[in-house]
């Protein structure tokens, strides 16, 4: 009898294909263990952005009554000069004036959810493809509201506020803050500091360059909620869906 038939074949066969299972079983057990790492992984941060993003859902609500209500001043402010509508009083002109100089900032659309996915390169996290598309396209949108933001953040650093300071009682015309514009319930005092008779605000309006102010005013609320807001809202909404159906799988 040979050495070759001594070797237990049959034993050494079992062996091996017992050796190949369990390597193959603890590959098998690192992938799912990946894969349930990187989907708990994926959990973690679409959640963080949904509730990210359902905050700026409120948010865009409350910044569509915030420039409105500015918009709608500026624009009372010109039919008055204009005489297409009764001239109120002094202190209602006062805060109508004072309602113009407020500004949107973009710090309100800063998302640290959409800055690590996108701005941060790390869109592959996100499993489904669709939703990398919808996102990239949301977050194009946000930079394009934060632009019409710093538009009018220019304005009023640059144009608006030297122009007050230089022809108006800021003073007088600061003490009639009533409340943040189109938000009634939150109050907004500044102290009265009894400046009650010159400058009156009612002769700025007859000027042709505090109209002109008035009227670069109202574009760049035109730009805010006629081009940025609508293009933020649209996506939003389908993002928001698919992170809660994603989050319901």
């Amino acid at each position: 009898m040979t050495e070759t038939q001594n070797i237990p074949w049959k034993r050494l066969s079992v062996e091996a294909a017992a050796i190949v299972a369990s390597i193959l079983l603890a590959f098998s057990i690192d992938a799912w263990w990946g894969d349930r790492q990187q989907r708990e992984a994926e959990q973690v941060v679409l959640q963080a952005l949904l509730d990210d993003l359902q905050v700026k859902q409120v948010l865009l609500a409350d910044m569509n009554l915030f420039s409105n209500a500015i918009f709608k001043s500026a624009e009372t402010l010109l039919r008055v000069a204009a005489g297409a509508e009764q001239r109120p009083s002094e202190d209602t002109i006062n805060r109508l004036i004072i309602d113009t100089w407020w500004v949107s900032s973009e710090a309100l659309w800063d998302s640290a959810p959409m800055n690590l996915l996108v701005a941060g390169g790390n869109l592959s996290l996100v499993s489904n493809p669709r939703l990398v598309q919808e996102l990239a396209a949301l977050q194009v949108a946000i930079e394009r509201v934060k632009f019409h933001y710093r538009s009018d953040a220019g304005f009023h650093e640059t144009v608006m506020t030297p122009f007050l300071i230089a022809n108006a009682n800021m003073a007088r015309i600061s003490a009639s803050i009533l409340h943040r514009p189109g938000h009634p319930e939150i109050t907004a005092t500044f102290p009265d500091l009894g400046f009650t008779k010159s400058h009156l605000a009612s002769d700025l309006l007859l000027t042709v360059e505090f109209q002109n102010l008035l009227v670069a005013k109202m574009e760049r609320c035109s730009d805010i909620l006629d081009v940025g807001h609508p293009g933020v809202e649209k996506h939003l909404v389908v993002v928001i869906r698919m992170l809660e159906d994603e989050l319901d799988k």
